[in-house]
Parts: C-alpha cells; sequence; structure tokens
C-alpha cells in the first residue's frame, strides 16, 4: 500500500487490523466500546472486521457489565474499548465483579503517547496498571511501528493476555495502547500487510491434585454432605449422586436448582434455623466445590459442626472465608463422578430428604393461600412459570435471597445468572441487558428499584440491543433489605438506609423507547411473565408494600 502523509496514521492502522485479526482468529465475537477519539485506530479496524460485532454504549459503566454478562453466558472472552484518560476509570465495578468471578475480559484502553504524559495534557491520566491486582495482566502495546520488532511484540502480547483471560483462572486482561496524532489516513487506505495470527490453542489444565486424593479420605466417612457453589457443573456431580445419594446443598445459583435429582437441598436455612433440627443433621464430613453460598446461617452452622471439611476449587485460589481448619484441593469439577465415599448412612440421608420434604409441602401451602402480592411469592412464582430455556439474572439484596430461599427446584434448562463476586447492586441492568443481547433466549431480570435506577443509563443501549429483555422490576419504595437489619429500629433508618425514591418508572422507560406496564395482580404477572417479548426489552413494574412484603417472607421463612 503507497503510504501518502504523516506515518503514524498508517501505523496506528496496522496496529488495529493486527488486533481485528487476532480477535478473529481466537473468536472473540463482541466488542462493547464508548465513542473517544484516542480509540478511532482500534474501532476503525474492528468495525470493518466481518466476523466481530462491535456494540457503541455511551456510558463506560454500562459498556463494562454488558461486556461482563456476554461473557457470563458465553464463556468466551469480550472486548472493551474506550479512550483515554477517565473513561476506563468507570470499568472498576465491573472489572472487580470479572475479578473475584472468574470472568474473562479483555480491556483495551486507547492512550496518550510517552511525550504527552505527566505534563498537564488534556484527557490524560497514568493508564499504567489501572486495574492493579484486579486484573490477570497488564500490557503495555509498543507505540505502532511497523518494524518486524515491534510487530512480534504486540503478536506475543496478544497471545499472553488471551492465554492469561482464559487460563487457570480467567479473569480480565488489560492491554494499553497508546496513539500518536493523526490517528488515521485520510480517504479509504486498503488493509495493511500484516502477519496472519492463528488460532491459540490453549493447554489443557495441570490440577495439582487428583480426586483418587480426595477420595483416600472421603471413603471413610459415611455421613458426607455436599455444597454445590455457583460454578460447580451439574452433570458430574448427578453422575456422583447416582452411585452415592448424599445431601447437596445448592447454592442460589447452582445449576443443580433446575434438576429433579431427589437428595439436592433447597430449604437449608429453614433447617438450620431450627435449632434441634441443625444438630440432628450434622455431617462428619463437608466436601464444598467452589466458594460458599452467601448464608449467614449456613456458614455459621458449617463452622459450628466440627466437621472434616474439604474444599474443591479448580482454579487453585483460596474460597474459604471461615475460621475452622479445612483442607483445599485444586482438581477438575469434571471428574467429581469418579469420587468415592462411604456408604452413605440412610437414616442420616433420609433425615435431610424428610426435613426438605416437610419443609417444601408447608412454603407451597402458605404461599398458595396467600393473594397479596409480595416479594418471596414471586420468586416463588417465577421458578413455576418461566419459560423453559430462560435466562434469569437476579440482583443482589433481597431478589436473590428470596430466589434462594424459596425458588422451587424442577428439571429444565433455564440458567440463572448474578454478580456474586462483590454482591453489589453496580450494573445489574447492563449485565442482563449483556446476557441477553444475541443470545436467542428470553432473558429475564429479576430486580428491586434502587438496582434499576442505579443502572438507569443502560437502558441507552435499547437502540443497539439485539434479544429479548424482560425487566421484572419490583417497587417497594426504597432498599428492603435493610428491614431485616437492627438498624431499622433507629430513628434515622428511612432517610439513611431505606432511600425511598419517587420516580415514574413509565415516563423514564418512555423517554428511552421502552415498552412498560404496571402488574398488581397475580393473573397480570403470570400472564405477562409467561409471554415473553420476541425482541426487545420490556419493564413490567409490580408495586408492594415493603412492610407487608418483610412479614410474609418471615412467616414463609420461619416455618418450622
Amino acid at each position: 500500500m503507497k503510504q501518502t502523509g504523516n506515518p503514524s496514521a498508517y501505523n496506528n492502522l496496522l496496529w488495529g487490523e493486527m488486533v481485528a485479526d487476532f480477535f478473529y482468529k481466537n473468536r472473540i465475537e463482541h466488542v462493547f466500546f464508548s465513542p473517544g477519539s484516542r480509540s478511532t485506530p482500534l474501532i476503525l479496524a474492528l468495525e470493518r472486521k466481518k466476523g466481530i460485532e462491535c456494540i457503541p454504549i455511551l456510558d463506560e459503566r454500562t459498556a463494562s457489565f454488558a461486556a461482563l454478562g456476554r461473557s457470563k453466558h458465553s464463556q468466551k472472552p469480550t472486548a472493551l474499548l474506550c479512550t483515554s484518560g477517565s473513561a476506563p476509570t468507570h470499568w472498576f465495578p465491573a472489572v472487580t465483579e470479572a475479578h473475584y468471578s472468574g470472568i474473562p475480559l479483555f480491556l483495551l484502553t486507547a492512550d496518550r503517547p510517552p511525550e504527552l504524559q505527566n505534563c498537564g495534557a488534556g484527557q490524560t491520566i497514568d493508564q499504567c496498571n489501572l486495574f492493579e491486582k484486579f486484573v490477570r495482566g497488564f500490557h503495555q502495546s509498543p507505540l505502532p511501528d511497523p518494524s518486524t520488532e515491534s510487530i512480534n511484540k504486540l503478536s506475543t502480547l496478544l497471545q499472553t493476555a488471551y492465554q492469561q483471560a482464559l487460563g487457570e483462572n480467567p479473569g480480565p486482561v488489560q492491554i494499553n495502547f497508546p496513539f500518536r496524532e493523526p490517528l488515521f489516513p485520510e480517504g479509504s487506505p486498503t488493509a495493511c500487510s500484516i502477519p496472519v495470527s492463528s488460532f491459540i490453542k490453549l493447554p489443557k489444565p495441570v490440577f495439582k491434585d487428583s480426586i483418587e486424593s480426595i477420595s483416600a479420605i472421603s471413603k471413610g466417612f459415611t455421613k458426607v454432605l455436599l455444597i454445590a457453589g455457583e460454578f460447580a457443573p451439574a452433570p458430574p456431580i448427578l453422575s456422583l449422586l447416582s452411585k452415592f445419594p448424599v445431601p447437596t446443598i445448592c447454592d442460589a445459583l447452582s445449576p443443580l436448582r433446575n434438576c429433579s435429582s431427589d437428595t439436592t437441598i433447597l430449604r437449608y436455612e429453614h433447617h438450620l434455623r431450627n435449632s434441634s433440627l441443625s444438630e440432628k443433621l450434622k455431617p462428619e464430613l463437608i466436601i464444598v466445590l467452589g466458594p460458599l453460598p452467601t448464608s449467614k446461617k449456613l456458614r455459621s452452622w458449617v463452622d459450628q459442626t466440627c466437621a472434616k471439611r474439604i474444599i474443591i476449587e479448580p482454579r487453585g485460589i483460596k474460597v474459604d472465608p471461615l475460621t475452622s481448619e479445612s483442607t483445599s484441593f485444586q482438581t477438575d469439577f469434571g471428574t467429581l463422578q469418579n469420587l468415592e465415599v462411604g456408604k452413605p448412612n440412610a437414616e442420616w440421608v433420609q433425615s435431610w430428604l424428610d426435613a426438605e420434604h416437610y419443609i417444601e409441602n408447608k412454603i407451597q401451602i402458605q404461599l398458595e393461600s396467600e393473594d397479596s402480592i409480595h416479594e418471596a411469592k414471586l420468586a416463588r412464582t417465577l421458578s413455576l412459570i418461566l419459560p423453559d430455556d430462560a435466562l434469569l439474572h437476579v440482583a443482589n439484596s433481597m431478589p436473590i435471597r428470596d430466589l434462594e430461599w424459596f425458588w422451587k427446584k424442577g428439571p429444565s434448562t433455564r440458567k440463572l445468572f448474578g454478580n456474586r463476586g462483590v454482591n453489589g447492586i453496580d450494573g445489574t441492568l447492563g449485565t442482563a441487558l449483556g446476557l441477553a443481547h444475541q443470545s436467542k433466549k428470553p432473558t429475564f431480570l429479576l430486580t428491586g428499584e434502587l438496582a434499576f435506577l442505579h443502572d438507569s443509563n443502560a437502558l441507552l443501549f435499547s437502540n443497539y440491543f439485539c434479544g429479548s429483555l424482560t425487566v421484572i422490576l419490583i417497587n417497594n419504595n426504597g432498599g428492603a433489605i435493610f428491614h431485616h437489619l437492627p438498624i431499622s429500629k433507629q430513628d434515622e433508618f428511612k432517610k439513611c438506609f431505606v432511600t425511598p425514591q419517587n420516580c415514574n418508572f413509565a415516563k423514564l422507560c418512555d423517554a428511552h423507547g421502552v415498552e412498560h406496564s404496571l402488574a398488581q395482580t397475580w393473573e397480570e404477572i403470570i400472564q405477562r411473565i409467561s409471554t415473553p417479548l420476541a425482541d426487545g426489552i420490556r419493564v413490567i413494574e409490580i408495586p408492594v408494600i415493603p412492610e407487608h412484603s418483610v412479614q410474609q417472607r418471615n412467616n414463609a421463612l420461619n416455618i418450622q
């Protein structure tokens, strides 16, 4: 290609095309970006590359959570791209969530060149290792340069970043790209001649521990309790349970919640509130698969059982926050089907199953007898009426707890999602939109109004959104979770903790061209949720009286 004008423009174009070619060859198919000038060389090349979808989102925070949601669903890296200065700092909440949840993200930050650093240049901050320990790696791209040495450096950098993002402990990786002006050539230059990237075949994970070494311990116990975390897959666990039917406590987002195994336990919060029953259900050995559920009641009980405890975590990271002694093993969840335990104590197992069946029936009877709309019954109703192949993202605070306490198990292909890495309400709507975008599945978000409003900028994505998202918006006039805490008795409670908002959600949705409806009866709720949109975003607002909802939840939660 004949170059005319400043060579920096052509070098920038070369860099952009190398990144786009690498992404295409390694199946990084989605790039969420926020508009800006300094990132021009990258966005032009990525937008022009067939097979890569570039999705513009005005707000960087929304873009980062949408990318997080997309990676959660695809289990492949999604790319984020923004300009220099304060722009990448808005990614920080999503990056911390990706770090703790093990979600792969490519963070592409455009930057000013070295001569404009630390001299008061506009829209310039120190972006080197901006996210520090919250990324799996940081890489500084060389300035664009057609020399063989620089091209090889960029190629090696991209390969290393890819391996880090999808390595033993997946997560986000930052690559910082300094660009000099002019940022791109005038006219429509033809493609640069660049080395062809190749698909990076990741090495097969090597786990330092074997399932046989765990079996050598677990074979000596007959009262064995499994605790299945969010990331433990269902198939190998179900295979294990077919041979050794031991009680298995399921995290709020565990895939086992949508299976029909007889020994999966969802009502553990109820069982452990009964002091005599919780004593009777004590195991000899607890095997925890990944991070523990966040239930304080469960964690306290596990700590006090004096049972031997084994932690299985494939990522090789510490996920045990308890003070009692435990032994951690790094092995593949896929080998769980080969785990061996002693012959399960039939009487003890039956005690778990009897307690589960009793509470399940009691909850069903109590909730069916109530016509009023409240949050516990709503969570239960969703488990009964959502489409079989639905994706459900659940906001933190009370929605995830109601799902944990009242969701009814049953066979389906539904998938449950939540941002449980740091448990914040940041990016709730953006994550759900990322999950739904191009998913070809009916997707739902269960959220309170505070989490929704905290991320309402995500509605700006509606113009480019391609998918089906139904937002089930619980309007309980503030932060209902605080009603369950001792602070609720203090005079400052309403102003400083509940923080009720006065928002007309119908007008907010109308301003973004999003469908809104008010559902005030169970008939309306069931009809609208059972028939999701073919495409687009819909908000179903469900008003509830917070005090009534708290009372009904407590009634259902304290069934004995």
